[in-house]
């Protein structure tokens, strides 16, 4: 039995907007003088990569720029991005980065994170698969969000594709906190709708998952076994807690008016907080099951965890009905004078709403799954011993496959 429980967070965060001219300044403090930029096309286009360089600049540091990040990337972005920028350094007869900044949404921060871990300690980024791989501290990693949900600008993870696997794995150490998220909302009016409702759902998620998630006292690891995740614990669940209402009031206003900058700002506490929350409490069944099903339907991330996130909510509401009491009524259900299970069940009712307002499927079956793929899916999701044990109801493989058709 844990008999304690411990938090871990960025080294530090800033948050307002316009705070992104701000970044040369902070940069400078850490000694950057040359960065390594990780981003996209996506940024260069909405002139967000314009808005970091010109802020860099201003501050004498010199900035190499890889923009070949994708969605869902894999090991093969990052390994580029490392040997793109050798050469580069190369051929300008420079010094090396100094420091890495991530521009984008998590799966930008994730490769600059993957990056980061290369640059300092050599080798291929699939050398540093699993728990606590990394055998030192890295460069200073700077997060700079785009998007409000993935919580990877205080995370200590990163979710990365391994090709040879054809599964999506994690890259976990404290040593790849960023040394500095940089959470400026103004950057995040030029996210598309449905990126704004897939990073926002996934937000949700987090927030639900580590509020629902086993309590640390009942986490099946002793005292002195290091645990990727602490469980559920008295500070994950206020910063989880007010992650809930912020998606709540703000979500929907963030997809449907795109420059409602109040809307923005919430959007991006609430997943700064779930960040805080899911990096300690952990995360559970839904990020298990999302990881095969994002590989067989090469959809995001958020999408596949805002699918499947009511239906394993509905099961788990008798191992808590109170939790999911509170998260009705922060969702804005009306929940006086109910029966507490009755209570309970409309919160999978308000999540199931707040899908179809945003435009998130409501089926697997709506994003290619079949009967076919079930079976696997389910045994996938149930060997990940890095999430499951975290399930405040026990789980297996005949359990998920029942849960998943219900969803298909």
């Amino acid at each position: 039995m844990r008999t304690y429980w411990r938090f871990g967070i960025a080294g530090d965060i800033i948050f307002g907007s316009g705070t992104a001219s701000s970044i040369g300044r902070e940069a400078q403090k850490m000694g950057g003088t040359h960065a390594c930029l990780v981003t996209d096309p996506n940024m260069i286009r909405a002139g967000l990569v314009a808005t970091i360089t010109d802020a860099l600049h201003a501050s004498d540091i010199t900035t190499h720029i890889f923009d070949g990040c994708k969605p869902e990337p894999s090991t093969v972005i990052i390994d580029e991005a490392v040997a793109q920028m050798r050469v580069a350094q190369a051929q300008a007869q420079s010094t090396p980065p100094n420091i890495v900044i991530g521009l984008g949404g998590g799966s930008n921060l994730d490769v600059a994170k993957g990056v980061v871990a290369v640059l300092t300690h050599g080798g291929k980024a699939a050398d540093y698969f699993g728990e606590g791989k990394l055998p030192g501290p890295t460069l200073p990693l700077i997060a700079v969000p785009t998007t409000a949900g993935t919580g990877s600008e205080v995370s200590a993870v990163a979710i990365i594709e391994d090709p040879s696997a054809h599964l999506k794995l994690a890259i976990s150490s404290p040593l790849l906190r960023p040394r500095l998220a940089l959470i400026d909302p103004q950057l995040t009016i030029t996210c598309p709708p449905k990126v704004t409702a897939e990073s926002g759902i996934d937000a949700l998620t987090h927030a639900v998952e580590a509020y629902t998630n086993i309590d640390f006292r009942a986490l099946p690891i002793p005292n002195d076994q290091p645990a990727p995740f602490s469980g559920k614990q008295p500070l994950t669940d206020a910063l989880a807690a007010e992650a809930i209402q912020l998606v709540g009031t703000h979500l929907r206003q963030a997809v449907y008016q795109p420059g409602n900058l109040p809307a923005r700002e919430g959007m991006s506490l609430a997943a700064l907080l779930g960040g805080m929350a899911f990096s300690n409490a952990g995360v559970g069944t839904v990020h298990a099951l999302q990881y095969p099903i994002g590989a067989v339907t090469h959809t995001s991330h958020g999408l596949g965890n805002g699918l499947m996130l009511p239906y394993i909510m509905n099961y788990l509401i008798p191992s808590n009905p109170q939790a999911f009491a509170n998260i009705a009524a922060w969702l804005g259900e009306n929940t006086a004078g109910l029966p507490l299970l009755e209570a309970a069940y409309r919160s999978v009712d308000a999540v199931h709403r707040l899908k179809a307002d945003i435009g998130i499927p409501a089926r697997l079956s709506d994003i290619g799954i079949e009967e076919k793929h079930l079976a696997q899916i389910a045994q996938t999701a149930a060997a990940n011993q890095r999430l499951m044990p975290l399930s405040p109801r026990t789980m297996n493989a005949q359990i998920l496959e029942s849960i998943l058709r219900m969803a298909l």
